[in-house]
């Protein structure tokens, strides 16, 4: 699948001004920059911008005064955080759980030995980054775009394409972390299995769980622990997916 050229989306806006709230370089109660710097300082539009301010006032997140310009929203900064990455990633969750899914069980019956050899080169990639303590933002995509190219559907590459620019906000650097490097390895690694196995049902449920795996908190999952050998990973979440 060929990668989309990546448009600054509102949710981008967001999940970046959540990062500047947890580095401490916005504080609740902030006076935002004027939209004219503030848009230029991210490179995106102003009508952009503007559209993130309005999504974000809507749910409380900043206040808008006359005269004055847009604040941040008073409170616990961490809770502000995690409230903009909510608020910023629930419909691209929600929009990954209604495709994904099926691209792999579809992948897990046409995909070739090609194919096959192709994922678990990318998953030795994914290895060599999660060793080095690299960012596996790009080995990701370049997963996925792998995963939806195996099921030789044109229509599905069509609608990847799509799919890649619209949750590119997910892959934000401020998003990634090492818990959630190493999370992503396993249920890619589950993934391929059942692709290589032609077992559609294992495939569809083990990128399911992926995809719910990534914000364990959007989804109301408490905990996820890792035995200490990459090899015999397992995953076990508390109040939601097994």
């Amino acid at each position: 699948m060929a990668k989309a050229g990546r448009a600054p989306v509102y949710e981008d806006v967001m999940i970046r001004l959540a990062g500047l709230v947890k580095q401490g370089r916005l504080k609740p109660g902030d006076r935002l920059p004027s939209e004219r710097i503030l848009s230029e300082r991210m490179g995106v539009s102003r009508a952009t911008l503007r559209e993130a301010l309005r999504v974000m006032q809507l749910q409380g997140l900043t206040v808008s005064r006359r005269g004055a310009g847009n604040f941040i929203a008073s409170g616990n900064a961490q809770n502000l955080t995690l409230a903009l990455h909510h608020l910023a990633l629930q419909d691209i969750f929600q929009l990954r759980l209604l495709i994904e899914p099926s691209i792999a069980a579809l992948a897990a019956e046409r995909a070739t030995s090609k194919d096959v050899a192709r994922l678990q080169s990318v998953l030795r990639l994914q290895e060599q980054e999660l060793r080095q303590k690299k960012s596996i933002a790009g080995t990701d995509e370049t997963f996925h775009s792998a995963l939806a190219e195996s099921t030789h559907n044109r229509a599905v590459l069509q609608i990847g394409a799509t799919l890649m620019k619209v949750i590119a906000p997910t892959r934000n650097e401020s998003l990634q972390t090492s818990e959630r490097a190493r999370l992503s390895l396993f249920s890619h690694r589950r993934i391929v299995n059942a692709v290589k196995a032609r077992d559609s049902v294992e495939a569809r449920k083990a990128m399911e769980e992926h995809i719910r795996s990534i914000d364990a908190e959007l989804f109301g999952l408490s905990v996820v622990l890792f035995s200490s050998t990459p090899d015999t990973q397992e995953i076990q979440t508390v109040g939601g997916i097994h």
